[in-house]
């Protein structure tokens, strides 16, 4: 995967994971982002490994390892590739989900998320169930 893809893959991680957040949550930004830190559908960084893996993380790892915008993400944050592979494929696929992550407008998608809700709710209220 290209980090455009890894980038695309955890918006779409978060979003899943916002789908099942309690309203109260959706609410909070604070609490959102620890969430979605914390899930194992977007960041893997609980577990070690991303429950959501298209593939393997090997698989997945092997353009980011040449990819220029991810480089420059990983080395911003000074850590280093051979100590972080030591950890195995999983460790760099979920450093990666997480780098991915500072892309993502958190605050775009809650709205996002907001709005899904409340049209769901008027198509609800137009179309009631018939027993």
């Amino acid at each position: 995967m290209t980090y455009a893809d890894y980038i695309k893959e955890t918006t779409e991680n978060c979003m899943k994971v916002l789908s099942e957040c309690s309203a109260n949550d959706i609410l909070n930004d604070k609490r959102i982002k620890e969430i979605l830190w914390q899930d194992d559908r977007v960041t893997g960084v609980v577990s070690g490994c991303c429950t959501s893996l298209k593939g393997s993380a090997e698989e997945n790892i092997k353009d980011i390892l040449v990819d220029e915008e991810f480089l420059e993400d990983f080395n911003k944050r000074e850590m280093d590739m051979q100590e972080t592979l030591a950890y195995g494929p999983q460790a760099l696929d979920s450093v990666a989900r997480c780098l991915a992550l500072s892309h993502i407008s958190i605050r775009e998608l809650i709205e996002n998320e907001q709005k899904r809700r409340i049209e769901k709710e008027r198509q609800a209220r137009n179309n009631p169930v018939r027993v």
